[in-house]
């Protein structure tokens, strides 16, 4: 039987959306804790948070995801970890400029299923780019990278905002220069909902919203400007330089490589609802849940609803680590006795995440 879910009546789910995964897989395997023994649900997305669930060694990892080009994005990179070197690797996801994309595409098709073989098979120009490149919320950062920013700002002052050491020196540039009038009035139309919701996310996603995205931003964007090293941050240099330029994401990192590589065989996917999925577990069954932000798609009674059949699947001390942009969603007053709010750990681990627009960071734990 299959259970549908919000918002699968209200967006389309047949294209790339993200070609990689917007959520800091740092913070969440700090969050996760991994054991050899656990048993991890996640969202696909692109498919990197989930194989950085692998790479951590948990003994089994379910991947799903509503969007068959999504859970593709995951089957390419899971055929590539298994055949391709780290420095192919990151040539197939666009890390690295390379001839050579289409290649290293066919050397994985044999390990793609059906579905996956015909769906990449008919996107070579976007192979060629760089599979790490294509998603309908790459080519949005994209856009903003090449047509506003410099609008707004110098190339100097972009270089360097990376390369100032101290805290002090970043507080006085962003006070002085980045911050200023134009700056924050193009920020506010090209991060409105018109222009997200055309370019960006689907419009269904933030029907639920408690304020706009440039609000969010603005509340988060001195955490990874001054206070954080943004040398250290891969979300905001791909996002001002195109490339991570001094870091990686973590299961595109040199040293992960061999770990995802090791222990690919504990993944397994489908492409299906969350509820669909939660609905064929026992009870007992989770030690832990990567939920990017799927909550913020639901209406209130949904995500409680929701949150209701992961305390029953999940195991005493399962825990649920998801984020939240414009929408407010964390562990109703009635549900404590059956899910523990884990305040302290989700403020502390939010405040060192780099991935900076998302308002929220928040970790809850079955009793």
């Amino acid at each position: 039987m299959t259970h549908r879910t919000e918002i699968a009546a209200k967006a389309r789910f047949d294209s790339i959306r993200y070609a990689q995964c917007w959520e800091d897989a740092d913070v969440l395997l700090e969050a996760a804790e991994i054991a050899p023994t656990d048993t991890c649900l996640s969202i696909s997305s692109a498919g990197d948070n989930t194989l950085a669930l692998v790479g951590a060694g948990a003994k089994r990892v379910i991947a799903t995801d509503l969007s068959g080009a999504q859970i593709a994005c995951l089957e390419l990179r899971v055929a590539a970890y298994r055949v391709l070197t780290h420095g192919e690797f990151l040539e197939l996801v666009g890390q690295l400029e390379s001839p050579n994309r289409i290649n290293h595409y066919r050397r994985c098709r044999d390990h793609l299923s059906l579905n996956a073989r015909s769906f990449w098979d008919a996107k070579h120009h976007l192979i060629e780019q760089g599979i790490g490149r294509i998603g309908r919320f790459e080519r949005y950062l994209t856009l903003f990278r090449r047509f506003l920013l410099p609008l707004t700002q110098r190339r100097q002052t972009v270089s360097q905002l990376f390369a100032l050491e101290t805290e002090q020196q970043r507080q006085a540039l962003y006070d002085t220069t980045w911050n200023n009038r134009r700056w924050r009035f193009l920020c506010c139309l090209f991060f409105g909902r018109a222009s997200l919701g055309r370019f960006g996310r689907d419009p269904a996603f933030t029907r639920f919203a408690d304020e706009s995205v440039w609000t969010s931003l603005q509340r988060r964007l001195p955490q990874a400007m001054v206070v954080q090293d943004p040398g250290t941050n891969p979300y905001l240099q791909w996002i001002l330089k195109g490339q991570f330029d001094t870091r990686l994401p973590w299961s595109w990192r040199k040293e992960n490589f061999v770990k995802i590589r090791d222990n690919i065989d504990a993944l397994e996917w489908r492409c299906d609802s969350i509820e669909s999925v939660l609905a064929e577990m026992p009870d007992n069954s989770l030690d832990h849940c990567n939920l990017s932000d799927i909550f913020e798609y639901m209406s209130q009674p949904a995500y409680e609803k929701l949150l209701q059949e992961f305390i029953r699947v999940g195991a005493p001390g399962c825990r649920l680590v998801y984020w939240n942009v414009v929408v407010k969603r964390s562990r109703p007053e009635y549900l404590r006795g059956s899910l523990t709010a884990l305040g302290k750990l989700s403020r502390a681990l939010h405040a060192k995440d780099k991935a900076f627009f998302y308002r929220d960071l928040v970790i809850e734990e079955v009793v």
